[in-house]
């Protein structure tokens, strides 16, 4: 009796669970960048021992095997800091700026704001995430919507942005991660949880003000109820996601991956810092995910549920995205082991083509331009940083360029207008800014 009842509860339990999993999915982030998260996490982990904790040991030789536990937390919150702004209750104002305008700037500030451990790891966290992007989609992700998507690639050629085509894009990263899930690859959700997910927020907003001149709190709605959704979003709502897409289409994965030699990615993850205790921690589904994954199945693929009509990644998408892990973490290694992290300088690269950010090449990149501009050009002129002043004046170095924004007769004049006014208040560019946005 007392088994019928307990077990009654646990489908109950189930029920819930399942139903109020639906109803975060339904509020999931409209994209998702370069990698999806359980790749950018995997990036850390398997940096974590042999290159990101003995930089934090030698600058913080005192912290005990707990502090640097918590620090990995922080890692885990910045190495997905720059998609942010794109969760529930976001700003992707903020999203678009990180990734388009001073990227390499916003990070090199967020490691030299850093103060303690914990900031320090995540500034360490967000230049995993720099250098996933800029190699993610420049070598996997953009050819391989091209190679998934035969009917885009006849539209736009050879590689696909994000910005043709939001809804392939989501769905190839996606399926990245459930595939690694699939095949056991990743960390378990046991410890991710045993890690958690901490966000550096005083550092986090010291580097945005120094980069862009604006504070946080005037771009979010509600900066704390943003950060709080972000962390639970990324920490449970994806990775289970992750779960019901595998049990949903796991035929479909096993029928389009036959047997592969992935010896340097495979190498790569081997050496993943959860790989000495956790790796037998995967589970089955649970009753709460096959449930969540029968109401997936019944209900239309609309809005956020679009991305779990995903298309499985072929071998030659496959060794597309092993391959840009691989170059991913060659860059991260080489990025940390540099001589001096604090003399840092890192190229302000487009984050959805991995180029260096250029006007009136991107649409993206340009209405993140306009809009700073004219969100600055409305406080104090002496607030504002000269370097970013100049970034903004060689970006619009020549404005017969055809930007984005031109096609909005209204959006472009008030971008003019709000030029003029920068201008204006800058009195002369001093000659040591670079002519061209980098």
């Amino acid at each position: 009796m007392l088994f019928r009842v307990a077990f009654r509860l646990l489908n109950r339990l189930a029920v819930y669970r399942a139903v109020a999993g639906l109803a975060a999915l339904l509020f999931l982030p409209p994209r998702v960048q370069g990698y999806s998260v359980l790749t950018h996490e995997a990036i850390i982990d398997t940096a974590w021992d042999g290159n990101i904790k003995p930089l934090l040991l030698r600058r913080f030789p005192q912290a005990t095997a707990k502090d640097l536990v918590a620090a990995h937390g922080y890692t885990y919150a910045g190495c997905i800091l720059q998609d942010m702004g794109y969760y529930p209750f976001g700003s992707r104002f903020f999203s678009d700026l990180v990734h388009y305008v001073r990227s390499g700037d916003f990070v090199v500030n967020l490691i030299r704001e850093s103060q303690d451990l914990n900031e320090y790891a995540f500034a360490l966290g967000s230049l995993a995430h720099y250098a996933a992007d800029t190699q993610g989609h420049s070598v996997a992700v953009n050819r391989s919507v091209a190679l998934e998507y035969p009917r885009l690639k006849r539209k736009y050629g050879p590689v696909v942005t994000y910005a043709q085509n939001p809804v392939a894009h989501i769905r190839v990263e996606f399926s990245f991660d459930v595939l690694q899930v699939a095949r056991g690859n990743y960390a378990p959700q046991s410890y991710h949880d045993f890690i958690g997910f901490k966000v550096a927020q005083p550092v986090l907003e010291r580097a945005f003000r120094d980069t862009y001149c604006l504070d946080l709190k005037d771009i979010f709605g509600d900066l704390d109820l943003a950060l709080g959704t972000y962390r639970h979003t990324v920490s449970a709502i994806i990775p289970e996601m992750t779960r019901v897409a595998w049990h949903l289409r796991q035929d479909d994965l096993k029928k389009a991956q036959p047997g592969l030699t992935r010896r340097k990615f495979i190498y790569n993850l081997s050496k993943a810092s959860y790989r000495k205790e956790w790796n037998k921690q995967y589970k089955t589904p649970g009753i709460g995910t096959r449930m969540l994954a029968f109401l997936i199945r019944i209900l239309p693929k609309i809005g956020p549920l679009k991305v779990l009509s995903f298309k499985p990644p072929t071998p030659q998408t496959d060794r597309l995205f092993e391959a840009s892990f691989d170059r991913t973490l060659d860059l991260y290694r080489s990025l940390l082991g540099g001589a001096d992290l604090a003399q840092l300088q890192l190229a302000n690269r487009d984050f959805d083509t991995g180029e260096l950010t250029r006007p009136a090449e991107y649409r993206l990149a340009d209405n993140a331009y306009a809009k700073l501009a004219v969100k600055l050009s409305e406080r104090d002129p002496a607030s504002i940083d000269p370097k970013l002043r100049e970034n903004i004046q060689a970006f619009y170095s020549d404005r017969s360029l055809p930007f984005a924004t031109r096609k909005d007769p209204k959006e472009w004049q008030q971008t003019l207008d709000a030029l003029d006014k920068l201008s204006g208040a800058a009195g002369t560019v001093p000659d040591r800014s670079p002519r061209t946005a980098q």
